[in-house]
């Protein structure tokens, strides 16, 4: 089982990777990810409660990133695609579903 670990996710090979990475890069690498899970989950709860502002300010945010995530350069390190990439994503994921609750409780006072 520790053998089958360990050759999906190299973690040696992801401490070296960090060791030897630009700090500057792997915080706006985190940045962007985060924003990117970010934007694409606060679509869902503005479309299930028909807020169409902001779901059509979800969608261009979202597809704004879309746009960032194709044209960049793709991730080749094991640092970038089994930490840089998926767990930012994964909190700006579940910090837009918690704000987008928060936002779409306004926008419906504010509109009524």
């Amino acid at each position: 089982m520790k053998d089958l670990i360990q050759k999906k996710m190299p973690t040696k090979k992801i401490r070296k990777e960090f060791k030897e990475a630009n700090p500057k890069e792997v915080r706006y690498a985190i940045i962007e990810n985060f924003f990117f899970g970010f934007s694409g989950a606060i679509i869902v709860p503005f479309i299930a409660l028909r807020i169409d502002i902001a779901v059509l300010t979800g969608y261009m945010l979202h597809y704004f990133y879309i746009s960032k995530v194709i044209n960049r350069p793709k991730y080749t390190t094991s640092l970038a695609k089994f930490i840089l990439f998926p767990i930012p994503t994964a909190f700006g994921g579940f910090a837009g579903y918690k704000i987008a609750y928060f936002v779409s409780q306004y926008l419906t006072q504010y509109i009524q």
